[in-house]
């Protein structure tokens, strides 16, 4: 199981517009329209499934928010961030 961060570590390595809160690591993505997020959203999914680190994804009309953390671990791991910034790359 890998180890939690510190919220320093966190803080250090947070990707850019991600957010640390109650510890999980949360960003939000606009979208021109819904299909654009659900194909985003299914995006992530697959990312997410091929790691079997799967985070919590709420879809709404032009938004698709993001959250991670392992909760196996109790809070965010290096696999977290990683995921995290695949998840920007894929915009």
């Amino acid at each position: 199981m890998s180890e939690t961060l510190t919220d320093e570590e966190i803080a250090e390595q947070l990707p850019p517009e991600w957010e640390y809160v109650d510890d999980e690591i949360v960003r939000s993505y606009d979208f021109d329209d819904y299909l654009a997020g659900v194909a985003f959203a299914s995006e992530v999914g697959e990312l997410a499934d091929e790691a079997f680190h799967h985070p919590t994804i709420v879809i709404e009309y032009d938004t698709v928010e993001i959250r991670f953390t392992s909760h196996e671990a109790g809070g965010v791991t290096e696999q977290d961030l990683e995921l995290a910034a695949e998840c920007d790359a894929l915009r």
